[in-house]
């Protein structure tokens, strides 16, 4: 196998997880958002209409973008939202860790556990670097 290849292949392994992870957890938090419902009242500089909006919308955003990611399409475009949803991501598991948040923020309802800390931070820190390895284009070499 070329390295062209084993690119290509990482790439589908990773479209393939990410987008795995993105409907799983918008599928938990359908079935409960109560834990999600409680992170995202304890940030204080949201407004209320804004949290509201993301317990509502965040797992459809979720869901949806992982099809797009499996299917390819707009390609470019949802490789990006998938990134700036997993750099989010990371970026509050270290704005939860910061502050001192404590609880389950609902990610993966019972599944997984899911408090603020450093195996939150590695984790969201692995899903983004995928996010952002599926930019890299190799060249095929034939």
């Amino acid at each position: 196998m070329n390295r062209y290849t084993v690119i290509v292949t990482l790439q589908w392994i990773c479209r393939i997880l990410l987008a795995g992870v993105l409907i799983l957890a918008g599928y938990l938090k359908l079935q409960d958002s109560s834990a999600l419902m409680e992170t995202v009242a304890t940030i204080t500089w949201l407004p209320v209409w804004l949290k509201w909006r993301i317990v509502e919308l965040l797992p459809w955003v979720e869901i949806l973008t992982g099809i797009l990611l499996l299917i390819r399409l707009k390609e470019r475009w949802v490789v990006s939202l998938v990134s700036l949803i997993f750099l989010g991501f990371l970026g509050f598991a270290i704005y939860g860790f910061a502050t001192g948040m404590e609880g389950d923020c609902g990610c993966f309802g019972e599944l997984a556990d899911s408090t603020f800390g450093w195996k939150m931070i590695f984790r969201n820190g692995f899903f983004a670097t995928m996010a952002l390895f599926l930019f890299y284009r190799p060249v095929n070499p034939s």
